[in-house]
């Protein structure tokens, strides 16, 4: 397959898959003056490109790829390898498909490509979006841990919000995301068991017992929850020891 230039304002791209991040990434790549064609569905016909990415699902990417006219091809998962396709940017962020051209500045992109020229690519394409490139050795340990961030978080906190809702808590999502934003903020600069607080970290087994009676509904999960939290609060490995009054750290 003949070689691609780094990528210029004149290089040809073919989105395959009107998805969410099928918009995305076409209004961005637009955003950034490339000549952009798509964003297509699966089954509509798209022209030769110099590059042709695949906005579609993990099990639909090998049929896409059959079907792309380009030079080179990428995709954008995250836990697939480069079996069918040249190269592949995953964008380590969450979207609705709603979002401006600008939402990828910033985030990090595993990148891979077959080649250095492939790798070397990938890398140039995530930078002209705004993107941070990184690597990763293990694709799908990597894409569990952006579940974890991510779709669980998401899970935990349907969870807490239907028992605030239960509690009488009105707009339970809006009074508990300062909490949370807090709570990640914390996280990124100490890591979780400098920034951990609450009554696990504090010894108070009467309190968490009261926590647990009161999710019986969520009983599993909270039992997984609060023996993964009582791991992180007995590890002796630890940058600080987080430092509370009575009257602080209560969450």
């Amino acid at each position: 397959m003949e070689s691609l230039p780094l990528p210029a304002s004149d290089t040809s791209i073919a989105v395959i898959g009107a998805g969410r991040l099928g918009g995305v990434i076409s209004r961005a790549l637009r955003a950034a003056g490339f000549d952009v064609h798509g964003p297509f569905g699966r089954d509509e016909h798209a022209p030769e490109t110099d590059l042709a990415i695949l906005a579609v699902p993990d099990s639909a990417i090998g049929e896409a790829a059959e079907k792309a006219r380009a030079a080179k091809t990428a995709h954008l998962s995250g836990a697939t390898g480069l079996d069918v396709v040249d190269l592949s940017i995953h964008p380590l962020q969450t979207f609705t498909g709603t979002e401006p051209p600008g939402v990828l500045h910033g985030v990090g992109a595993a990148v891979d490509g077959r080649t250095d020229d492939d790798r070397q690519l990938a890398g140039q394409l995530a930078r002209a979006l705004g993107m941070i490139p990184f690597t990763v050795t293990d694709r799908a340990g990597y894409h569990a841990a952006a579940s974890f961030a991510s779709n669980f978080v998401l899970t935990v906190l349907d969870v807490a919000e239907r028992l605030a809702a239960a509690s009488g808590v009105d707009n339970p999502r809006d009074l508990l995301a300062p909490l949370v934003r807090q709570s990640v903020d914390n996280w990124q600069r100490q890591g979780a068991r400098a920034a951990l607080t609450g009554p696990i970290v504090r010894g108070d087994e009467a309190t968490v017992a009261r926590q647990r009676a009161a999710s019986a509904q969520h009983g599993e999960l909270f039992d997984a929850l609060a023996a993964a939290t009582r791991e992180i609060a007995g590890r002796p490995d630890r940058d600080a020891e987080p430092q509370h009054t009575e009257d602080e750290g209560r969450a």
